[in-house]
């Protein structure tokens, strides 16, 4: 039933992640990077990797915001280890350990809609190196590990993945030498922290930014929690409907609206039993 269930959550917010371009670009790849790959029992440390490591806190969307560089349009910030099991799960676990022959526990990405850059960090357990690579070059410290058709990583917790403009944009946020994304400051201010599935869009039609999410309540309760800036006058009112007759769907809302209606925070609360409603419930 649990794939059921992400099958349609995958329909829902996994088209907004950078997974199939990161994927397209590793396909037929193994010709291009010297094979390092080794089973992860076998596979050594990130300490075979010289130079500096990136580290950064990395739990939640917020945390992947601070050391994103500015002009990127939308991000999804996944935890794995929160998600198995659960009607949450989207996802085969061997599809975690896809990119780096280790498990994938959680995952960030960001990117520019018009598909000129973007990147993903990844945090491994355990954190080895058992993937192709070829150190091709370094910045400002960090080795700069070339994974074929113009993919690189750097390693640390979290392990970055993207094109190596992208990556040294990163570096340089993540040193202090560039902003990060302020973009999206306004409605994350409205964002309580904790959720396993967190997206920001700021290309959709329902409003000029919009935040989605979807939390295990721990308590046999799911919810999903849409903040919109700036709503067009067509999505309030369809949340107004459904709102008016959830019951009739188990589902029960609250919704809010802040800074003279240009903010509205709609959360949808649902049990195991009617998380398929939860789900499915959309204001398009």
């Amino acid at each position: 039933m649990n794939q059921k269930y992400g099958a349609i959550i995958l329909a829902a917010i996994m088209v907004l992640s950078v997974f199939s371009y990161f994927v397209a670009s590793f396909v037929g790849n193994s010709n291009d990077v010297e094979d390092t790959s080794t089973d992860v029992q076998d596979a050594p440390g990130f300490e075979v990797i010289g130079g500096t490591h990136f580290s950064a806190e990395m739990n939640s969307l917020s945390d992947g915001l601070a050391f994103t560089p500015e002009g990127m349009t939308n991000a999804i910030y996944v935890d794995y280890s929160r998600t198995y099991g659960t009607p949450l799960q989207d996802y085969n676990v061997t599809d975690l350990y896809m990119y780096y022959n280790t498990m994938m526990i959680t995952r960030y990405s960001a990117y520019n809609i018009t598909g000129s850059y973007g990147f993903e960090a990844d945090k491994l357990n355990p954190e080895v190196v058992g993937f192709n690579y070829t150190i091709a070059d370094s910045y400002n410290g960090y080795s700069l590990l070339f994974r074929g058709n113009g993919i690189y990583n750097i390693i640390g917790t979290p392990t970055l993945l993207g094109d190596v403009g992208t990556l040294e944009k990163v570096i340089d946020v993540a040193s202090g030498t560039s902003p990060a994304s302020d973009e999206f400051n306004e409605i994350m201010g409205y964002v309580t922290p904790g959720a396993e599935y967190q997206v920001l869009i700021s290309t959709d039609t329902l409003a000029d930014q919009h935040y989605l999410e979807y939390r295990n309540m721990n308590d046999g309760n799911y919810s999903k929690t849409e903040i919109f800036l700036n709503p067009l006058d067509s999505t309030v009112d369809t949340v107004s409907k459904l709102e008016a007759n959830c019951t009739a769907r188990n589902l029960v809302y609250n919704t809010s609206t802040y800074d003279d209606g240009n903010i509205l925070k709609v959360v949808v609360t649902a049990n195991t039993t009617n998380f398929i409603n939860l789900v499915t419930e959309q204001y398009y």
